[in-house]
């Protein structure tokens, strides 16, 4: 998600008006590692475990981190998934993905147009007008409604303005923390709202355009996208320890999210703010087990979508400083040019996560931080510190 500008007096109206959470306590640590875990012999595993414990004394509750380059796989963790019930933050902790939902969405795409046969949508659907699938009584009121594409809102291209950035989306939020959003329901947030720009003219970041793409999913094939995404992408990956919230039950094992709400350097649980999740834009949960297996398989091995599907998909547009856009894909950090990471990242109120991989270096990283970094606070600039350190330390 893009960065939000909080009111903080909303936010603690939000904290004290919380009701029976999705995410329930963290009663377990996560799941141990699925292969030999030979981090001890990184050559960079004192400086990677230096890393962490660096940030953890910084403030930052709790992180995992998964490192794969030339030398082979680092794992490693620190701090807490569950401050107060002492639950440590372990490599198989289950977190929040948030945005990094989008490119399990748009890989999803891609997989139902390489079976057109069954699903009825082709790779000429990117090129066709969301109109021709959803109804005149919604895309008369988005801004470019009838006149964007399915890929425009792959490659956020639409002009149509973010959900997310709209105070009354997050009053909302307020009244009802726990609601299982309607596709329909998050869209009345930004109706009759002009548009940020005329199509392909330019690409900012907006959560509204993966709203779209999933009811453009649900609309050609009569099923939830929820349902296709597990039979396309995570059964077939045997992605165990990826949920989609509120589609999925999420395990006992789910660390909880945390923001320093005052920006006094004590952090409180905002897991139960549930910000519109199992809409395309957020709501997955996962491990950097997972993560990697699909990075993995999509990016490395080539193997998860066919080579006219990734030509498409990296075909990334005009730049959204610090990021371009592909086909459900996010190109980031290109101010380090061909050292930039192809993947995606995810933000949240209580979360934060990326996963990357670097093609120039032949480096890949993956982690989950148990902290918001969505809004402005002393622990975000922490972590802009933590993540340009990792770059470095990698890339460099």
């Amino acid at each position: 998600m893009k960065k939000v500008i909080f009111l903080h007096i909303v936010l603690m109206l939000m904290l004290f008006s919380c009701r029976k959470a999705q995410i329930t306590e963290t009663k377990s640590a996560g799941v141990p590692c699925p292969w030999t875990d030979t981090s001890n012999n990184h050559p960079k595993n004192s400086a990677f475990t230096a890393l962490l414990e660096k940030y953890k004394k910084k403030g930052l509750p709790g992180i995992s981190l998964l490192v794969r380059d030339n030398n082979g796989t680092w794992i490693g963790a620190a701090g807490k998934a569950h401050l107060s019930n002492n639950i440590d933050f372990v490599p198989g902790t289950v977190s929040k993905a948030a945005s990094i939902t989008k490119l399990f969405v748009g890989t999803l795409v891609f997989k139902l147009m390489e079976d057109s046969i069954q699903t009825g949508i082709g790779y000429q659907a990117l090129n066709k007008k969301i109109s021709e699938w959803l109804p005149l009584s919604i895309t008369n009121k988005l801004a470019n409604g009838n006149l964007i594409t399915l890929g425009q809102c792959m490659k956020h291209e639409t002009g149509i303005p973010d959900l997310i950035e709209e105070d009354p989306f997050y009053l909302a939020v307020l009244n009802n923390p726990n609601k299982k959003w309607k596709a329909e329901e998050l869209l009345e947030f930004i109706y009759d709202k002009p548009a940020l720009f005329a199509p392909s003219d330019t690409a900012i970041y907006s959560n509204t355009n993966t709203v779209l793409v999933t009811m453009i999913i649900e609309a050609q094939t009569g099923k939830k996208h929820s349902d296709l995404l597990k039979q396309y992408v995570l059964a077939p990956l045997g992605l165990n320890n990826t949920f989609y919230q509120p589609h999925d039950i999420l395990p006992i094992s789910t660390a909880q999210g945390y923001y320093d709400l005052y920006n006094n350097g004590t952090i409180v649980n905002v897991s139960n703010l549930v910000t519109g999740s199992g809409n395309g834009y957020g709501g997955l949960y996962s491990n950097i087990y997972d993560l990697y297996k699909f990075i993995n398989t999509l990016l490395l091995q080539r193997t998860l979508l066919k080579p006219s599907s990734m030509t498409i998909m990296e075909t990334y547009g005009k730049p959204d400083d610090p990021n371009q856009y592909g086909y459900g894909i996010m190109k980031k950090f290109i101010s380090r040019g061909v050292n930039a990471g192809h993947g995606h990242s995810g933000r949240d109120l209580g979360y934060t996560a990326n996963m990357f991989y670097f093609p120039n270096k032949n480096v890949t990283h993956i982690f989950f931080i148990n902290y918001g970094t969505d809004a402005d606070s002393d622990l975000k600039e922490v972590f802009n510190n933590f993540q340009e350190e990792l770059l470095d330390l990698t890339l460099n």
